[in-house]
């Protein structure tokens, strides 16, 4: 199931045109993952992002967590679904979640608040 969410999530995102992330933001409405262990993970920059930390714990990465999301996030503008499970009440300091790129790292954002993954349904990278 977790590998069908991500191809189905890699292939809306290589739909959008190349140009889109100067111009389109991608909305969602994914309030049916409240409650859930699964969290959309939108990426903007324009750089693969290899590995997602938070303080010593990789979230998402090769060794991520019990190997929940041992896998990578294209450039963007790309999407894919997230294991948050056991996350809850972690990264509660705002600037705690951060991708690592080949080009650099850069903070996200849940759209819940700082460590509420339970109510979360997004965690957005952005560069500004």
């Amino acid at each position: 199931m977790k590998r069908t969410l991500f191809a189905l999530a890699t292939l809306a995102a290589m739909a959008l045109p190349a140009s889109a992330a100067d111009h389109v933001k991608i909305k969602t409405r994914l309030d049916h993952l409240v409650g859930t262990q699964w969290v959309v993970v939108v990426n903007y920059t324009p750089s693969e992002i290899t590995s997602i930390t938070c303080d010593t714990w990789t979230m998402l990465g090769i060794g991520s967590y019990k190997q929940q999301n041992d896998f990578t996030i294209p450039a963007g503008p790309s999407i894919a679904i997230m294991d948050a499970n056991k996350f809850d009440g972690y990264c509660k300091t705002a600037g705690s979640i951060v991708a690592h790129t080949d080009d650099g790292d850069v903070v996200g954002v849940l759209d819940r608040g700082a460590g509420n993954w339970d109510a979360s349904t997004k965690l957005t990278f952005d560069v500004k």
